[in-house]
């Protein structure tokens, strides 16, 4: 027979009963402290990643959204340490009439001084140490600009070999921050230009916040000039663009550059009927420091490797036939540099090419020349280094440029009132020489040539 084992059930006492109750609810209430705990730590890390967008959207260091008015001068920082971003997003699609495209000697035609002669559409898209790469990515992002009427394209031989600036383009990534709202508003460089227009403008606020302290703000955005160029990736060195042996385009031909042991002064020879317009410039005479440092370091490495890029002058033919068949006026500037500069061009071999250059750009639109042998470029007043010139030659650029193009009758009456060393030859009155050969005319002026087709 079995056995089974008999249970003797005891009753809890109340005491072990509250003592139980309060073991249950000790562990309970620990256990919810811990779900708070990673809650409120999950809140803490989310609140601390919309931060930068917050910040980014309050600031808004590029303008993108324009709700928040904190009495900041934006554009004194952020379009230096982007050009292109700057523009683009400022950009008034619907209302711009005429643009101004080129590097830092066509971004010193300043909107102001447009606006100073009435021609109140003129929006400057250029960018300091901007390339053609940049010129040609920009007309195509404002292609749909519903009132434009003309460009103008700021453009020099050195911007063709592909070694200038490296290649670099900025417009790209640029576009893709315009056309991305939270790419932006997260992007850490965005954020680092947003902490450096608090750190300006709210300067003497922050000092008396961190006088007592040891707390001190770091920012290190860049501008273009400082890019480290070297950290570019593998595909970005070996892109075509970079190319140091691309075939010229029909009527552009190069010679190679001298050795620089064998570089000396020389006039520009082989140019038939177009070489007394490049004569010698032999001068004599003491130049600020800065200047003869550009005439010889920058030249040297502006000419000595120097190579033309097919696709550059490509990007430039597309733009021209593009405004053909939208009615829209092209011009080509070139923007003056000092008379001992323009010599190096020769002295390293490529003042034909400088010649063939201007030839090749009139049968693609008209050009204003005012980078020769003239009293503009001998006068070292006139310029602030060897390749910038100063805003009173600006302004009176920007008004020949008006007078070449423009329809507004108020803008070129004031234009003319402000003529004085600088008379492109418009009237016949301004002509002071002309020349014409091969379907090819070039008229002269004070210090500025007109280069056109003849069919023109």
């Amino acid at each position: 027979m079995k056995t089974y084992p008999i249970v003797l059930y005891v009753s809890k006492s109340r005491a072990m009963i509250a003592l139980e109750r309060k073991r249950y609810y000790s562990h309970t209430l620990a256990t919810g402290h811990k779900g708070i705990g990673y809650v409120l730590a999950i809140s803490l890390i989310f609140i601390l990643g919309l931060s930068p967008l917050l910040f980014n959207f309050v600031v808004d260091p590029y303008n993108m959204n324009k709700v928040f008015n904190l009495g900041i001068n934006k554009e004194k920082i952020s379009l230096k340490a982007h050009y292109p971003l700057w523009k683009i997003l400022n950009y008034p699609s619907q209302t711009a009439t005429t643009l101004i495209m080129g590097d830092s000697r066509a971004l010193a035609l300043k909107d102001k001084y447009w606006h100073q002669l009435k021609l109140i559409n003129a929006y400057n898209f250029s960018y300091g140490g901007g390339t053609i790469n940049e010129i040609v990515d920009t007309v195509n992002f404002i292609k749909n600009s519903p009132q434009l009427k003309t460009i103008f394209i700021g453009i020099q031989l050195r911007s063709f070999s592909p070694l200038f600036k490296k290649g670099m383009n900025r417009v790209p990534e640029a576009i893709e921050f315009a056309n991305n709202p939270l790419q932006y508003y997260s992007n850490g460089f965005v954020t680092e230009i947003s902490w450096r227009q608090i750190e300006s403008g709210f300067k003497d606020q922050i000092d008396n916040i961190t006088a007592n302290s040891n707390f001190k703000l770091i920012s290190s955005a860049y501008a273009e000039e400082n890019f480290d160029f070297s950290k570019n990736s593998l595909s970005k060195l070996l892109d075509p663009a970079h190319c140091t042996n691309c075939i010229l385009p029909k009527l552009i031909k190069s010679q190679p550059a001298p050795s620089i042991t064998f570089i000396k002064t020389q006039a520009v020879v082989g140019l038939g009927i177009w070489q007394e317009l490049w004569p010698l410039i032999a001068m004599n005479r003491q130049l600020p420091k800065k200047f003869s440092n550009q005439i010889v370091k920058n030249a040297k490495s502006d000419w000595q490797s120097f190579t033309f890029s097919k696709k550059y002058w490509q990007g430039l033919v597309e733009i021209s036939q593009w405004s053909k068949q939208h009615n829209i006026k092209l011009v080509f500037f070139i923007p003056p540099t000092i008379a001992e500069m323009q010599q190096q061009i020769s002295n390293y071999g490529y003042g034909q090419l400088n010649q063939e250059l201007r030839a090749d750009l009139a049968r693609l639109a008209t050009v204003v020349d005012f980078d020769f042998d003239s009293p503009l470029t001998r006068n070292v007043e006139n310029f602030n280094d060897a390749y910038h010139f100063n805003f009173k030659i600006a302004k009176a650029i920007i008004g020949e440029l008006i007078q070449l193009v423009s329809d507004n009758t108020t803008s070129v009456e004031l234009s003319q009132k402000r003529r004085s060393g600088i008379r492109c030859p418009i009237t016949k009155q301004d002509i002071t020489k002309q020349l014409s050969h091969q379907g090819l005319r070039m008229i002269e002026g004070k210090s500025c040539r007109i280069w056109q087709s003849s069919d023109e």
